[in-house]
């Protein structure tokens, strides 16, 4: 792959449709499909349109020769019970995928920072994300810790 010619930018709204599918791709990929609602790809598209137009998510890309290749999304959450907090809302990096032929070049940390930087100009303090087992040592390198949050998975 020619990295010469990739570019490194944020994401438009008209992008949003690829960005969908990356994401579908990143579950199938860590083995979580299967978490996903038949019609979760309609259900996201909706959401990230809406969070779009509100200001309150961004996504940085790598495209090659105009195709998107590589991705971080930064989105601002108010969730409970952050949202009772002096800063009432926190960042979360989501959608980080790199498409297999790209990887090993840094690109997905590249674009994470970027994301950083977007929530932290906006005045998150905060940044979240879930990681699956083979990036975590990733995100640690970044300076993300395990915090002391818990989960009980039920399941029928």
């Amino acid at each position: 792959m020619d990295a010469a010619n990739a570019v490194i930018e944020a994401a438009f709204p008209a992008d949003l449709p690829r960005l969908v599918d990356l994401k579908l791709a990143m579950f199938a990929e860590g083995g979580h499909a299967d978490l996903l609602a038949p019609q979760a790809a309609r259900i996201i598209l909706r959401d990230y349109r809406r969070l779009y137009r509100r200001g309150e998510a961004r996504h940085f890309v790598v495209r090659q020769g105009g195709r998107i290749v590589a991705c971080a999304g930064a989105f601002l959450k108010s969730d409970l019970p952050y949202r009772y907090f002096v800063t009432p809302f926190y960042g979360f990096i989501g959608d980080v995928y790199t498409e297999p032929a790209w990887r090993g070049r840094g690109l997905a940390t590249d674009l994470t920072r970027r994301a950083i930087d977007w929530l932290g100009e906006r005045g998150a303090t905060d940044v979240r994300l879930l990681a699956f087992a083979a990036a975590r040592r990733i995100y640690a390198k970044m300076g993300f810790q395990a915090t002391d949050e818990m989960v009980l998975e039920i399941r029928g």
